[in-house]
This record gives C-alpha cells, sequence and structure tokens, in this order.
C-alpha cells in the first residue's frame, strides 16, 4: 500500500492550510532541542529540526494590529512537540492539557503476544491520538501508525484494541483536532490479554566475554538464559563477537550490532548485558563511539573495569612467571594458532591493568545518560573453606585455580579471573556465589548448587524492567 507523504498527512488530519510543498525535517524521538516547559514535567520542543533554542511553530508569526496582537497560525510542518514521558496502565494520564499547536508524545510498555486497549477522552475541543513505533519521526508516525486515528470529542470516548506486535517501548501521539484551540485530554491504558507477560522498555542486548572454554560459544555463552527469559516475553538479542582481542576490535563490532538490533526491533535504545570483556567492550561503544544516546543501561558482570593481574603477569608488564601466565591462558581459551595467540594477546592487553586504569578508564568516562550496574562472582580454593573468615560459599572450578591462587595472594578476593574490587563499576550491587565460568552457566549448565544462574539474570532482567530500563 503506498505511503501518502507525511507532510499530507500532517495537513489532512490538522485542517489548516499547508500552504506549499517544500520539504522539511522533524525532530527524531531521540532527539532533543532547547525550548520551553509547558506544563510541569513536560518539555516543549518544535519538530522543525531546524528549529533550535527557542519553542517555535513552525512559520506561523505574531502580528499586531490596532494594538491588538493576533493568535500564531499553526505550521502543520512545526507543530509543538512536548515530550509527556511514560504512562503505564496503573497511572492513566488525566487532563492534561494540550498546546495550541501543539502535538504530545508519550511512551508506553508492553509485552508481546498481549492486547492494550487504548482510550482518549477529550474534555471538550476534540483530539486526536495513534500508536507508533518509537524509532519515527514525530511526523511519520502518522504515515506509519499501528493503530488507526481514535478521535474524540465533547466528552465521548475514543478507543483501540492494539495487539502488540513486539515487546519493547511504543510512543503515543495527542494533538487537538482543531490546532489554534488546543485541547484537554484523558489517556488510559488497560491490559486485557497476555497481562501476566513480562518485558523490559529497552531490548536486551548480551554481550560475552572470552569464548574458547570447552562448550563454550557465543551463541550458547549465557548457557540457557535466552531460552530461558525470551519465552517471558522479554525482547532478547545476543552479540557474535571474535573470541578474543582488543576491546576497541570487538567494540566496533558490538556497535554494528546494535545498530542492527535497533533496526530490528524499531526501538530507540537498548539495554546491554556484558560479561567479563563483554561489559568492557560495551563501555566502549558507550563512550568511545558515541552511544550513549542509543544505550539506556549497561550491566556488567565480572567485567575487570580495573584490568586483571593475570593478564600483566601473561604480558610481562608486571614482573612474574611470563610463560606460565600466557601458558594458563592459552590453554583456558583454546588458543592453539599462531593468529588466534596474536588475537589473544590483544585482549590480555585491554584487560591489562596496565590499560585499563592507565589509558581505557581515563579516555571512556561514564556516559551521564546511561544506568551503570555491576555484580561479580566470589569463589574459593578448598583449602580456604576451614578459615571462616574467607566467606567461603563456592567451591573454585579447577581450571581456575592457577589464577586464582595468585590473584588471592596479590590481589584480594577473585572469582578466578577478576577480583571483587575490579569488577565494581558504577551502581555495584553485590556478589554472586559463583566462579568465572560458573556466572554464565557454565560447562554446559553445570554449576555450584547454590548457584541457580537461570534464576539469577532472570532477576537481573527484572530489575531493569522495574527500573524503566
Amino acid at each position: 500500500m503506498p505511503r501518502r507523504p507525511a507532510r499530507a498527512l500532517l495537513c489532512a488530519a490538522l485542517f489548516c492550510a499547508c500552504g506549499d510543498d517544500e520539504a522539511t525535517s522533524s525532530q527524531s524521538a531521540g532527539e532533543s532541542s532547547t525550548g520551553t516547559s509547558t506544563a510541569a514535567g513536560t518539555t516543549a520542543t518544535s519538530t522543525d529540526a531546524a528549529t533550535t533554542g527557542t519553542t517555535a511553530v513552525g512559520s506561523g508569526s505574531m502580528s499586531e494590529s490596532a494594538g491588538t496582537t493576533a493568535a500564531p497560525a499553526c505550521d502543520a510542518d512545526a507543530p509543538l512537540l512536548a515530550e509527556r514521558g511514560l504512562i503505564t496502565v496503573e497511572a492513566p494520564a488525566l487532563g492534561v492539557a494540550l498546546d495550541p499547536c501543539g502535538l504530545d508524545r508519550w511512551y508506553f510498555v508492553a509485552p508481546s503476544e498481549s492486547t492494550l486497549e487504548i482510550t482518549v477522552r477529550s474534555q471538550g475541543p476534540g483530539v486526536t491520538a495513534l500508536a507508533a513505533y518509537p524509532d519515527l519521526l514525530a511526523a511519520d508516525a502518522w504515515a506509519d501508525a499501528l493503530t488507526p486515528p481514535l478521535e474524540s470529542a465533547a466528552d465521548v470516548p475514543a478507543l483501540h484494541a492494539l495487539a502488540v506486535p513486539r515487546s519493547g517501548e511504543f510512543a503515543l501521539y495527542v494533538r487537538p483536532q482543531d490546532p489554534q484551540q488546543g485541547a484537554t485530554y484523558d489517556l488510559e491504558l488497560r491490559c486485557t490479554a497476555g497481562c501476566e507477560r513480562e518485558t523490559t522498555r529497552f531490548p536486551l542486548v548480551w554481550v560475552h566475554g572470552w569464548t574458547g572454554f570447552e562448550n563454550i560459544g557465543p551463541l550458547t555463552y549465557f548457557f540457557g538464559v535466552r531460552d530461558h527469559i525470551e519465552p517471558l516475553g522479554y525482547p532478547v538479542s545476543v552479540a557474535v563477537l571474535d573470541p578474543y582481542n582488543s576491546s576497541k576490535v570487538r567494540g566496533g563490532q558490538l556497535a554494528e550490532q546494535v545498530d542492527g538490533f535497533l533496526a530490528e526491533w524499531r526501538a530507540r535504545k537498548v539495554d546491554l548485558i556484558g560479561h567479563s570483556q563483554g561489559g568492557i567492550d560495551s563501555r566502549y561503544v558507550i563512550s568511545t563511539l558515541g552511544y550513549g544516546d542509543r544505550v539506556d543501561a549497561l550491566l556488567t558482570v565480572a567485567s575487570p573495569h580495573r584490568g586483571t593481574y593475570i593478564t600483566d603477569l601473561a604480558l610481562g608488564l608486571a614482573p612474574g612467571g611470563v610463560e606460565d601466565a600466557l601458558s594458563f591462558l592459552f590453554n583456558l581459551l583454546g588458543a592453539v594458532t599462531a593468529q588466534a595467540q596474536s588475537d589473544a594477546k590483544a585482549s590480555f592487553y585491554s584487560l591489562s591493568e596496565t590499560y585499563m586504569q592507565g589509558e581505557f578508564n581515563p579516555q571512556n568516562p561514564d556516559d551521564p545518560n546511561v544506568a551503570y550496574v555491576s555484580y561479580t562472582g566470589r569463589s574459593c580454593a578448598a583449602i580456604d573453606f576451614i578459615d571462616p573468615k574467607n566467606l567461603c560459599d563456592d567451591l573454585m572450578d579447577p581450571l581456575l585455580l592457577w589464577s586464582y591462587d595468585i590473584l588471592k595472594l596479590t590481589r584480594g578476593p577473585n572469582d578466578g579471573l577478576v577480583t571483587l574490587e575490579s569488577a565494581k563499576w558504577g551502581d555495584y550491587r553485590g556478589e554472586m556465589i559463583a566462579d568465572h565460568i560458573d556466572e554464565v552457566g557454565q560447562i554446559a549448565g553445570v554449576t555450584d548448587p547454590d548457584f541457580d544462574h537461570l534464576a539469577w539474570y532472570l532477576a537481573r532482567v527484572r530489575d531493569l524492567a522495574a527500573e524503566g530500563h
């Protein structure tokens, strides 16, 4: 079905003269421009991207005659866009004042395979509402809407039952039927089917760390986690990066995939969940590559934010047994070819204390628009259980005993590869009863009896949902 030009649709819906057909641009859902407040908790901006620093209403102007001021003529191409925030089933928006020449944008969150009833009721002058994907420009939403226009006037409600097409965030627009007059309206959501299903606001992108342990590969790295949470309704995507390489290389790969996931999900932002180096790669994408406007939250699990001493040893950046450390890490990763070992060394340097503390952290400050949350694991060798002061709950996997002992002696409590102190970043929320392998449900789902990795990750995803991410 051919799409009508957004300008023509705006003109038809706003019932105002459009003038000539010159091309215009509109502000996207993810963009912002300086404007004035039209109501408490809202920000008004012009949808004309060329207008900044003012709350312009397009090309309409004020004119004076005989000491009076005429009302501005509304420009259909640049209605005054007001960002209204999030509306939920539990909290309807009542008595909302819609400015003359205005356009309100709300957001709501819903899981796939559910049905949401959207109701708009005008308190007098009429309004028109519709729902759309949030990645659209405001003007384009009218040409590619998910609902028919909901038209309400004189307190007569208009409603539509939306069969939710995918999990996550949606945009909801409301505008006056008479742009010159403005309006007042109520907006309500009600779930009528699939209400037990769950979702985060933004798609979840899982970012793996080193691969090469037995039975670990990028598609099954977080063992069974996707199969556990996706059926509940959560939007899940899995990044596939080089098994081992520098965070610059892996970060570039992750950025490209984030772009693809945003397009796939029709979303404005994603939440990143990174284990080990995956968390460092994610920080690189946010800070160095400037994706802070496309990432809402970063959850890191046992990521060496201050480096791991084992890699400094392996590269000769710290005094000690270089050959022993290199042999241990190469065997752990399965890096047997010359090229694989070269790529592994690039990864080692990216995670070294020397690089993380001396270069990476100063070059990658946290983005204030992103929520940073961190966890880590804690484990012990068998002999450590003798002393209750060691607070041991998890028995270290034999694969990690060599590095565990070195880190314990030189840096303190750890999970076999990353210390507790190195893993703390942003909002640090505590320890897992797990070593570095158990943390992702390996090997093949066999973890410590006291640690259920599937339940743990589901709890973290529910945290993100409850916190609006």
